[in-house]
């Protein structure tokens, strides 16, 4: 089964909230409403699903440390720039 690309007109404004449903933003009513569309919407549930995945590894992304010398670079950039009059 192919998913849509383009979600339609109906789904647009429920796609407008998907940012606050996701960070638990939402009433409860509101989260139940865009919950039984996600479910119901194949393409809707697909963007929703693909946009989970994507913030579970940006956040396992953000837990990791650059390396040291990489650090180190950044850092002496840092002070560069801070050193150069205005």
């Amino acid at each position: 089964m192919s998913v849509a690309t383009r979600p339609s007109a109906r789904c647009r404004a429920r796609l407008l909230e998907l940012s606050g449903y996701l960070d638990g933003e939402l009433s409860p009513a509101r989260r139940r409403t865009i919950e039984r569309h996600l479910n119901r919407c194949v393409c809707c549930g697909t963007l929703a699903a693909r946009l989970l995945k994507t913030m579970a590894a940006c956040r396992a992304e953000a837990k990791k440390r650059p390396p040291p010398e990489l650090r180190s670079r950044a850092a002496a950039r840092i002070r560069s720039l801070l050193a150069r009059p205005a």
